[in-house]
């Protein structure tokens, strides 16, 4: 976060005694100011539009229009923020969706004020990779023609590297989602994953294999500071006694999820 600058913050939420308290928590440390609050979704939207915020930390439910239609607006918009979507609901369906939609983070109510704010700054402190990975995201959405099992499963992706801690605010994030994607679609690029699977994440971000590698690698080592081995046993049916590597990691995941996605009907061509 740059430094003799507070971060400009929008609140929304039906619970006006609610936002008070966020507005006191966000603001006692000094590095934020929170320039709105409202209880209306396009109020968050005009909000926007004309503040500005470096954040936007949102209810799902609100008036007149929900979360998930500001994710949406703020998209055509082309208004790039922060944005933490709150709930006292804890669905997975309902996650998916929010980070699907560019949300950054989830959070589910109560919300602990510390957990909060560390998780603000950390999402603030990556805006040079937030805005790289903004502008390729822009890029695949136009090229993309995935069918709905294809979506379904980068929202899938998405939210378990949300839960076991990789911020959607990193580079790593978003090269693990397209080589787990990649791979699933094809396990043959799992066998040359340095001379094959790196070269062809880095293409399609416009990057270079090594910054692939890297970035993945800062990525695993941030998870295992977080709940990523925890997350780690659902995939891979056992907590390892080190840290996987890139391949070990890449590997467990998509063996999991082409497992769920072999499932589901493929489109008829």
């Amino acid at each position: 976060m740059k430094e003799n600058r507070k971060s400009k913050v929008i609140l929304a939420d039906r619970d006006g005694f609610y936002l008070q308290r966020l507005k006191r928590c966000l603001e006692r440390k000094e590095d934020m100011v929170v320039v709105g609050m409202t209880d209306s979704g396009p109020d968050v939207l005009e909000m926007a539009k004309s503040l500005r915020p470096d954040v936007i930390l949102m209810d799902i439910l609100l008036g007149d229009r929900d979360g998930f239609w500001v994710l949406e607006s703020l998209q055509k918009e082309n208004l790039n923020c922060v944005c933490i979507m709150i709930s006292a609901i804890d669905s997975d369906k309902l996650v998916r969706k929010a980070i699907t939609l560019g949300a950054e983070y989830y959070m589910a109510k109560p919300i602990q004020g510390e957990l909060l704010l560390e998780r603000i700054h950390q999402l603030l402190d990556h805006g040079e990779d937030r805005n790289g990975i903004q502008d390729s995201a822009k890029e695949e959405a136009v090229a993309s023609t995935m069918d709905n099992a294809f979506r379904n499963l980068e929202g899938e992706i998405s939210v378990l590297l949300s839960r076991m801690g990789i911020s959607a605010s990193i580079k790593g994030y978003h090269f693990i989602r397209k080589a787990v994607m990649m791979a699933v679609e094809d396990q043959e690029v799992l066998t040359g994953i340095t001379k094959g699977l790196y070269p062809d994440v880095a293409k399609a971000y416009k990057t270079t294999a090594s910054k692939v590698e890297r970035a993945i690698r800062h990525a695993i080592e941030s998870a295992w500071k977080k709940n990523g081995a925890q997350i780690y046993f659902e995939a891979a049916g056992y907590i390892p006694m080190e840290k996987p590597t890139n391949g070990q990691f890449i590997a467990v995941l998509t063996e999991y999820f082409r497992m769920n996605h072999e499932q589901r009907p493929k489109k008829i061509s």
